[in-house]
């Protein structure tokens, strides 16, 4: 199970090492920054032009709140951020996704074009999802239009974490075939 670039991080695991990896809880994967211009980032001048844009060498939260301060960094690097670029174009990639095979719950942030994740690429998640190689009948996507935030997960930022909990536990019942007992 992981969130965001944990949750790509799983994906390749699973790729890489299926014998290892029983199922796969995706929230949020971050298959693509949400932001047209982001591919820029690992080409030639992409850090330069990150630095001119950002007025700076840093990316900067706009959550001043005390609690996410104390579990997320404020602020990172932007070579961070082209090292994630790279990561993303080089392992998110259809070879990779056709290689899972374990059973997949993919859970994100989609109420309507205007109301979705801001972080990572609804899109992009559901063409991944599409292109695993898990048969139909192991695999589940839920788009949660209540979570109102990328960080699905966690109470700190999102507004519904009880429904990804009980999507989570519907998964690990009826498709991966966890005792009830187990969970609870």
């Amino acid at each position: 199970m992981g969130t965001s670039t944990g949750a790509s991080l799983a994906l390749q695991l699973a790729a890489d090492f299926p014998k290892d990896v029983a199922a796969l809880i995706l929230l949020s994967p971050n298959i693509a920054i949400n932001d047209p211009f982001a591919w820029i980032l690992n080409d030639p001048w992409g850090l330069q032009i990150a630095r001119f844009v950002k007025h700076g060498k840093y990316v900067i939260s706009d959550d001043d709140r005390l609690e996410y301060r104390k579990y997320w960094n404020k602020p990172y690097r932007l070579e961070a951020a082209v090292a994630l670029e790279e990561y993303l174009e080089t392992a998110m990639v259809k070879e990779n996704f056709k290689k899972v095979i374990q059973p997949v719950l993919l859970l994100y942030y989609y109420r309507d074009k205007i109301h979705q994740d801001n972080v990572v690429k609804v899109s992009a998640m559901l063409e991944m999802f599409d292109e695993i190689g898990t048969p139909a009948v192991l695999k589940r996507k839920v788009a949660l239009p209540n979570t109102g935030d990328h960080v699905i997960g966690s109470p700190i930022k999102s507004r519904d974490v009880e429904g990804v909990q009980k999507e989570i536990e519907n998964f690990l019942i009826n498709v991966v075939s966890v005792p009830r007992r187990v969970i609870q």
